[in-house]
């Protein structure tokens, strides 16, 4: 019986995490040693939580730089798109 419990439960788990699409955010960075970016007013993200593409770093923004953001399923990683731009 414990076999089909935890199915059930990885199947619930799974199920979950296919409901959290891709989605796009924005983010503001506010600080660039150690490299942060604060989503709201409660989520501020390090490092650790950016894909980015090769040749970019924290010195390719600056404080202030609003970033779009696209939040992969399950909202565990982020890749950094572009800065936020003006028309």
């Amino acid at each position: 019986m414990p076999n089909l419990m935890e199915s059930m439960r990885q199947i619930a788990a799974n199920e979950r995490q296919a409901a959290l699409p891709t989605t796009i955010c924005f983010g503001k960075v506010i600080a660039l040693s150690p490299f942060r970016v604060q989503i709201d007013q409660k989520l501020v993200l390090t490092k650790e939580f950016f894909i980015v593409k090769s040749g970019v770093s924290a010195s390719s923004f600056k404080v202030g730089d609003v970033l779009i953001l696209f939040r992969n399923e399950g909202g565990q990683k982020y890749l950094i798109f572009d800065k936020k731009g003006a028309l």
